[in-house]
């Protein structure tokens, strides 16, 4: 099972929004991201969070839906989306919306990866690409000359890549020390792997990656 959460930061294009749309078996809208369902016409399956960011007209227009209001503080209305669905057994969600302008929403947004990475796949889609978590070791296919970031969210070590144009061999990244930003496809398919460590792969959109079950 596949799902969609919608969040109230940055959409991608509509026709990105459109794909997302194609591969979810459910929808989810975290608080304000109602407002984004509500401006492209999708009717989402919930809408939870504390409800600081919906609109009143929206909850209205959406009265027909299931609303959850959680008041709980101590996380976001991202996370309680995750972990929503989490306890419905979903293993995959695409995420709308998930990252923006505010340094302090997007850092804890990808938090999430670390949270809740090993158990449920995740997958950010901004408006320039999307963001995933680097289980172990991945192999996908790539255009020559696509653009590709490695993301070391903590200190990753035993990190190995084949056919990027600046290689690493049993490498380490860390913030603040070495990143790997912007590096670049040389050929397909690209692998990467990391012995420990919260390592996240920042794909600069050509086409969206299959979306893994």
């Amino acid at each position: 099972m596949h799902a969609l959460i919608i969040a109230n930061g940055t959409l991608p294009p509509r026709n990105i929004v459109d794909t997302a749309l194609s591969t979810a078996d459910f929808i989810i809208c975290a608080d304000g991201g109602a407002n984004h369902a509500r401006r492209l016409k999708i009717i989402p399956h919930l809408i939870l969070g504390d409800f600081d960011s919906i609109l009143p007209s929206t909850r209205r227009f959406f009265q027909e839906v299931q609303q959850r209001r959680i008041a709980d503080q101590g996380s976001t209305d991202l996370e309680k989306a995750i972990r929503f669905s989490l306890r419905h057994n979903f293993t995959s969600a695409d995420i709308l919306g998930g990252l923006g302008s505010r340094i302090d929403h997007t850092t804890g947004a990808l938090g999430c990866f670390r949270k809740f990475g090993e158990r449920i796949n995740l997958r950010f889609i901004d408006p320039e690409g999307e963001i995933t978590l680097i289980r172990k070791a991945v192999t996908f296919p790539a255009k020559r000359g696509e653009k590709i970031s490695l993301i070391p969210f903590t200190p990753c070590k035993g990190i190995t890549t084949r056919r990027l144009r600046y290689p690493l061999h049993n490498g380490a990244l860390e913030l603040g020390v070495r990143e790997g930003i912007s590096n670049e496809a040389t050929g397909t398919p690209v692998s990467i792997s990391v012995r420990s460590g919260v390592l996240l792969l920042y794909r600069f959109r050509n086409s969206p990656s299959p979306v893994r079950r």
